[in-house]
C-alpha cells in the first residue's frame, strides 16, 4: 500500500507540469507579447509539457504494466541504455564542436561563443549529475 501512496505523490509534480503548460498556452494566445517572448514561452511550453507527459506515462506504466517494469529494470537493458547514452553524448559533443567551428568560419561569433560555453560546461554538468546519482545509490 505504501508504494501506491508514493506513486501518487510522485505524479503530483507531473500534474503541475500539465497545469503550467496550460497556463503557458493561454499566455501565448491571450496576450500580445513581443515575438521573441512568444518564442521563449512556446519553447518553455514544449519542454514542460513533454517532460511532464513522458514522466507521467512512464510512472503509470511502471505501476500498471508488469512486463514494462521488468524491461525497464532488467540489468542488460540498463547497461545498453547507459552505453547508448554515453555514445550519444560523445556524438552530440562532436556535432557541437563542428557547429562551433562552422559559426567561427562564418564569422557568427555570438552563437559560436554560446555553443562553446555549452561544450565547456557539459562535462561539469556530467560530473555533478554523476556525483548526485552516486550519493543516492
Amino acid at each position: 500500500m505504501r508504494g501506491k501512496v508514493n506513486m501518487k505523490n510522485k505524479n503530483y509534480i507531473w500534474y503541475a507540469g500539465y497545469i503550467v503548460s496550460m497556463v503557458l498556452v493561454l499566455l501565448l494566445f491571450l496576450t500580445e507579447l513581443p515575438h521573441e517572448i512568444d518564442l521563449v514561452v512556446g519553447i518553455l511550453f514544449g519542454v514542460i509539457f513533454s517532460v511532464s507527459h513522458v514522466q507521467f506515462l512512464h510512472n503509470k506504466m511502471l505501476h500498471e504494466d508488469k512486463e514494462y517494469r521488468i524491461e525497464v529494470c532488467d540489468e542488460r537493458n540498463i547497461i545498453i541504455k547507459e552505453k547508448a547514452g554515453n555514445i550519444t553524448n560523445m556524438v552530440t559533443l562532436a556535432l557541437l564542436d563542428c557547429t562551433t567551428a562552422l559559426f567561427i568560419a562564418l564569422d557568427y561569433i555570438m552563437p559560436a561563443v554560446m555553443i562553446g560555453v555549452i561544450i565547456f560546461i557539459q562535462p561539469i554538468i556530467l560530473l555533478c549529475i554523476s556525483n548526485s546519482i552516486e550519493k543516492k545509490m
